[in-house]
């Protein structure tokens, strides 16, 4: 139950940037752990006892006293500390510091300062930057890139972040996650949002869902929605595109345009299709226009004219100036056989000579362009040949083609201007009568026949794969078969009507524009539909055989839904029967929203419960309740959870007070670092300082009194102290037998062992008295006071006194 609350304290504790846990550094510890003992620490040690150890040689000087007292001075680092309250490292060779006193840090490494007093607050700083932090309320960090404060155990209330670096500084504030702002330095505020009614960025977009606007204004990509009017542009692509919907369209990319003013103007061109229709009489030339034009060094005389808004147009290009200065122009290769293409393949602007006609806005045009020579009938392609190819093609007269025909094997292309066009080819036929107020086309793939008047106008067409027709600019209605699936698309100036047909479904769809009225049907059986009803942004309503849900304005939402219930008639052998009931699933008003087991004032407050349990969140306050149990919860200052295996009460993770009781035991009963602990892998009566006991597997411990004794015994080791180790200590290794003893701190007697040499040093008085050593190398030496010794070196040199003898 407190997965939840568990996983925000997880998030605060390492998302934190620095200084959570005060650091030392490895390779100035390591050289305070070398032992030195036997002969080579009586060359080492100016005095050395049970109180205190004096280290004096090349670059290495230490005192260690009475266990808790310890100085070092080595290479590396100097080294001071008083055991549990104090401790300071500080490195010789670079800017490295760590300094403690009790849970007080400070740890120092190059620019970087981070201090805490742990577990509680933690701040520092860098070259540039700093941070604070206290756990669980408050957060803040400060760098050259940006600056962040909030609330992360709250993060409904607050959260501010700040960029600092360069010109474009940035400021977000969230607030009740219901309201964002986002201000620059530069540019004041260029971001923010009220959910859900406005989102906005200055540079990039505004979007407001209840008037259907939309705007994105990005470096490469601009885009803008109002209604039924868009506007986009992608600069990286060269792309614009510009849509009226449904009467006015604009679109240009590299190699393509599209035009249309529905249905008067439509002019589309690509790299293969090239069709121009006016009924507006507009042109882009004027009566006449005389022009100079260069090509590859040559000059060259325009010359254009136009009768009535281009009812009648001429176009023709004559060379004047044959360059020689330049490299010699190589020509496209000849047509030999004639073709017909959807896009011609030449034009003036790359001819040498030019002469072109088109009667009735371009619906009839013949160009000739040096040798090569094409004309269209529209909706025909255009027919291309060569002046070699003449022999095969028939033009009356030559100035002012009236009739056209051309026939081979495979092809055949024939105009009577402007009576009949006719074009075929082994796989497609098509007729053209009284410019296009009949046109028919017959193709082989898919048996495709189409049929149209007053092209493109009105049209029909079939085949095994599709059918449909039109009524230009009113309706299109359009129909596709593929395997077991029926798609039939109607389409009107204000509105869409889809239909899918399945073997086992039938989905029915209907748009009306520009009030986006949207309706849908689907229907699975008799018995399984669903029914949507969508009137933007004013009321919403999806319907099915198991639920209904409505929605007004956004804001207002509610929803029903069938419940079945189980009634058994009190004949035994009657047949089981359910009965329906409908039950309000949840309602919103916002900000308030409720269902049969939940209500909320969102962002404040939210409750849910159920015949056997309830939760809620209000006022920093978190509860969890069933029949078996409880989860409480406030600011992890107060925890409370109870189940049916276990109950648990604490404070601050457990670290301040712990009560943890399973249905037989109690598992834990603690109070800052005293009471009972029953782990797992480990029991522990804590009451110190008058007993501690510890017993796990294979070890335990005890601690009787102010240390008056204490026991810690393992399968690896065996330590026992008598008054804190005043009285008695000894401490054993079992696996190879190495111990130290001391009796009195080592004035009545000690005696130690190493494993190195096989060293054993006995004594009293730490050895001021006498002291006895020997090594297996034959290493023996005995001291009376100091005074007197004996020594016997490993080469079995005897000294007296250090004089040999």
């Amino acid at each position: 139950m407190s997965t939840l609350y568990e996983s925000i304290f997880v998030f605060i504790i390492f998302t934190l940037p620095h200084g959570l846990y005060a650091k030392t550094w490895y390779d100035l510890e390591s050289e305070k752990e070398t032992k030195i003992y036997g002969s080579e620490r009586s060359a080492k040690f100016t005095a050395s006892n049970i109180f205190y150890d004096v280290e004096n040689w090349t670059n290495h000087h230490s005192v260690r006293a009475l266990g808790f007292y310890r100085y070092y001075d080595y290479p590396k680092a100097k080294t001071k500390s008083i055991f549990p309250f104090y401790y300071h490292i500080q490195s010789k060779s670079d800017n490295r510091e760590y300094k403690r006193i009790l849970n007080l840090n400070k740890t120092v490494e190059k620019e970087a300062v981070d201090q805490s007093f742990y577990p509680f607050v933690f701040w520092g700083k860098d070259t540039n930057s700093s941070y604070l932090t206290t756990v669980p309320f408050f957060f803040s960090n400060k760098n050259d890139v940006r600056s962040r404060f909030g609330f992360p155990i709250l993060p409904l209330l607050y959260y501010h972040n700040r960029e600092t670096a360069g010109e474009n500084k940035n400021h977000y504030t969230r607030l009740l996650t219901l309201l964002h702002l986002e201000v620059n330095d530069r540019k004041g505020l260029h971001e923010f949002s009220i959910f859900p009614l406005v989102y906005y960025s200055k540079e990039n977009y505004l979007f407001l869902p209840l008037v259907l606007f939309y705007q994105n204004n990005r470096s490469n990509f601009n885009e803008y929605w109002f209604g039924p009017i868009y506007y986009s542009e992608d600069k990286a692509k060269d792309e614009r595109l510009i849509v009226g919907f449904p009467f006015i369209g604009h679109y240009r990319a590299p190699g393509k345009e599209f035009d249309l003013i529905f249905p008067l103007y439509i002019n589309y061109s690509d790299s293969e299709e090239d069709y121009h229709i006016n009924l507006l009489w507009y042109t882009k030339t004027n009566s006449a226009n005389v022009d100079l034009a260069t090509n590859d060094g040559n000059v060259y005389i325009d010359f254009d004219f136009g009768v009535f808004y281009n009812l009648v147009g001429y176009s023709q290009r004559t060379k004047v100036l044959d360059s020689k200065l330049v490299t010699e122009k190589i020509k496209p290769p000849e047509i030999k056989d004639p073709k017909v293409i959807k896009k011609r393949e030449f034009k003036r602007e790359s001819s040498d000579s030019f002469i072109g006609y088109n009667l009735l806005f371009g619906v009839f045009s013949y160009e000739r362009a040096d040798s090569k020579k094409h004309i269209r009938l529209l909706p025909l392609a255009w027919f291309t040949w060569d002046e070699s190819s003449d022999d095969n093609v028939v033009l009356l007269p030559p100035f002012f083609p009236i009739w056209f025909s051309y026939q081979s094997d495979d092809l055949e292309y024939k105009v009577l201007f402007p009576l009949y066009g006719k074009q075929k080819d082994k796989d497609s036929e098509f007729r053209d009568y009284l410019l296009n107020l009949y046109l028919t086309e017959d193709v082989k793939e898919n048996n495709r026949k189409e049929k149209s008047y007053f092209w493109p106008l009105v049209n029909v067409y079939e085949s095994d794969s599709n059918s449909g027709h039109r009524v230009l600019p009113f309706y299109i209605h359009r129909n596709e078969f593929k395997q077991e699936v029926t798609t039939s698309k109607t389409y009107t100036l204000f509105s869409i009507y889809n239909q899918t047909k399945r073997s086992n479904s039938l989905y029915n769809e209907f748009l009306f524009w520009p009030l986006w009225i949207v309706y849908e049907n689907r229907s699975y059986s008799e018995i399984q539909k669903e029914i949507t009803i969508w009137i933007t942004p004013f009321f919403y309503r999806h319907s099915s055989e198991t639920s209904t849900r409505t929605n007004l304005f956004w804001f207002v939402d509610w929803e029903w839904y069938q419940e079945k219930n189980l009634s058994k008639n009190d004949n035994s052998k009657s047949i089981n029967k359910y009965e329906s009931k409908e039950t309000l699933s949840h309602i919103l008003i916002f900000p308030f929203y409720k269902t049969n087991s939940s209500f909320s004032v969102i962002p404040l407050s939210f409750n849910s419960w159920n015949s056997d349990s309830f939760t809620t969140f209000s006022f920093l306050n978190y509860l969890e309740w069933n029949r078996t149990g409880h989860y409480y919860n406030f600011l992890y200052l107060i925890e409370s959870e109870n189940t049916e295996s276990k109950y648990q009460f604490k404070s601050l993770g457990g670290l301040f007070w712990n009560f943890d009781k399973s249905q037989n035991n109690i598992n834990r009963l603690t109070f800052m670092w005293l009471g009972y602990d029953d782990k797992s892998y480990r029991k522990i009566y804590n009451f110190f300082p008058i007993v501690r006991t510890a017993d796990a597997a294979g070890e335990k411990s005890r601690l009787y009194g102010p240390f008056l004794y204490y026991l810690f015994d393992s399968e690896e080791e065996k330590t026992e102290l008598v008054l804190a180790g005043l009285g008695y200590y000894h401490n054993q290794t079992k696996s190879d037998n190495q111990y130290s003893t001391y009796l009195l701190l080592g004035a009545l007697y000690q005696e130690k062992t190493e494993i190195e040499r096989g060293y054993v040093k006995r004594g009293s008085l730490w050895g001021w008295l006498w002291e006895y050593q020997t090594e297996d190398n034959g290493y023996e030496k005995f001291s009376i006071l100091k005074l007197f010794s004996y020594t016997k070196e490993t080469d079995g040199t005897k000294k007296i006194l250090g004089i040999t003898i």
